[in-house]
C-alpha cells in the first residue's frame, strides 16, 4: 500500500513538473490585439506625430544633421515615450566644417497627463495638464552650439497656443549662468484630449512590448533612396494583431516640414522561452488603395528603405555600417521588396538588452 502511494506521489510530482515546464515554455509575453485596437494605436501615434517636431523646419541650411523622431507607448495605460536621434551624417558638408560625420545624439522623452488639475488661480475651473519630460539617463546632453542641438516641440493646444518644449542642453553647474536648458514642460492638454490622444485604446500592452518598443527606437533608421539631401524622419512604433507582430510607420519630412506619406512595415519578431529576441521577418506593406486608409504604404513620389543599426553609446560611439541589417524598401508605384530577415541575436550581442530576464 505504502509503495503504491509513493508511486502515485511520484507520478503526480512528475506531472506537476511537466505541466510547469510546458507552461513556462509556452507562455506568451504579449497579448493578441483586435484589428480595431491596432487601428486605434496607429491613428493615435500618427496624430501625435503631426503635433510634434524634432527638426528645425523651414529651408535646409547645410551642413546640418537630419533627425529621427520615434514614438511608441510607454505603458498599458496608453501614455507615450520616444526618442529624437540625430543622424551620423550631415545633409551636406561644405569644407568639412563641421566634421564630415558625427556621433548619433539622443534626446529620450516621455509624455504624460499630470495628476494635478487644480490651477494656481482658484477662480479657474479644473483643467487637465500634460507634461513633456526628458529622460536624462537615456539622453546624450550637449553644450548649446550650432550642430548638435535637439529641440523637441509638442503642440497640446486646440490651435495657436504655445507648444511644450524640451532640449538636450546640458544643465550647467549651480552658480553658473543659465544656458537655455529645458528638461520639462507642462501645459493644458485641451488639444490632446479633444483628439482622444490621452484616452487608451486598450490595456493589453505588456512590459515585454515596452522592451521591444525601446529597442526598436534605438535601432530603426530609414533613408530616401533618391534624395541627395536626406529628409528628417518620424517613426511610429506599435503592436500588430498577432502577439509576435510589431508595426513601424516611417514618415519622411522634407523642407518646410512637408510630409510625403508613410512607409508601413510589419515586423514579426521571434523570441526564445526566456524572452531573448532571436530573429524577425520584415515585410513592407503595399500601397494604400484609398485616401486616409491605415495599415498600408502611402508614399507620394518618394522611395524609402529601412534598416537597423547596432546599438551604440549615444554621443560617444559610431555604429559599424558593416553591421547594419536591411529591413527592405519600397519602390513606386507599388513595389515593396521581398521580406527580409533581421537577426536580433547578432544585433544585440554586444549589449545587455537581450538577457533572459522575462
Amino acid at each position: 500500500m505504502r509503495s503504491e502511494r509513493s508511486l502515485r506521489s511520484l507520478i503526480l510530482s512528475y506531472l506537476l513538473l511537466l505541466g510547469a515546464a510546458v507552461a513556462t515554455e509556452g507562455r506568451e509575453l504579449t497579448n493578441p490585439l483586435t484589428a480595431e485596437e491596432v487601428a486605434c494605436n496607429e491613428l493615435q501615434l500618427e496624430q501625435l506625430l503631426q503635433r510634434m517636431s524634432g527638426a528645425k523646419g523651414g529651408e535646409y541650411h547645410p551642413p546640418e544633421l537630419p533627425t529621427y523622431l520615434l514614438v511608441s507607448y510607454s505603458n498599458a495605460n496608453g501614455f507615450y515615450d520616444g526618442l529624437v536621434a540625430t543622424s551620423e551624417f550631415f545633409r551636406l558638408n561644405v569644407g568639412q566644417i563641421p566634421p564630415a560625420d558625427s556621433y548619433e545624439q539622443y534626446l529620450a522623452f516621455n509624455i504624460n497627463p499630470s495628476i494635478r488639475t487644480l490651477l494656481l488661480n482658484p477662480d479657474r475651473p479644473e483643467l487637465a495638464q500634460v507634461s513633456l519630460n526628458r529622460e536624462q539617463s537615456s539622453s546624450s546632453l550637449v553644450e548649446p552650439g550650432p550642430w548638435y542641438n535637439i529641440v523637441l516641440k509638442l503642440d497640446p493646444t486646440l490651435g495657436g497656443g504655445e507648444p511644450l518644449v524640451i532640449n538636450n542642453f546640458v544643465e550647467p553647474p549651480i552658480g553658473s549662468g543659465y544656458n537655455g536648458f529645458l528638461a520639462n514642460s507642462t501645459k493644458p492638454g485641451r488639444g490632446l484630449i479633444a483628439d482622444g490622444l490621452l484616452t487608451p485604446c486598450h490595456d493589453k500592452l505588456t512590459d515585454f512590448d515596452r522592451h521591444v518598443f525601446s529597442i526598436l527606437q534605438r535601432v530603426s533608421r530609414a533613408n530616401d533612396l533618391d534624395e541627395f539631401l536626406q529628409p528628417d524622419r518620424k517613426v511610429a512604433i506599435f503592436r500588430g494583431e498577432d502577439p509576435h507582430v510589431y508595426r513601424l510607420n516611417f514618415y519622411p519630412i522634407y523642407q518646410y516640414l512637408e510630409e510625403r506619406g508613410r512607409m508601413a512595415v510589419e515586423l514579426r519578431v521571434e523570441w526564445d522561452d526566456q524572452g531573448r529576441l532571436t530573429t524577425a521577418e520584415s515585410k513592407i506593406r503595399r500601397a494604400c488603395t484609398a485616401e486616409g486608409q491605415l495599415g498600408c504604404t502611402s508614399l507620394q513620389d518618394r522611395q524609402l528603405r529601412w534598416f537597423v543599426i547596432p546599438p551604440v553609446f549615444g554621443g560617444k560611439e559610431y555604429y559599424d555600417n558593416g553591421a547594419t541589417q536591411s529591413g527592405g524598401f519600397f519602390l513606386l508605384p507599388d513595389n515593396p521588396s521581398d521580406s527580409r530577415t533581421i537577426n536580433f541575436t547578432t544585433l544585440l550581442a554586444a549589449t545587455t538588452w537581450n538577457e533572459p530576464v522575462w
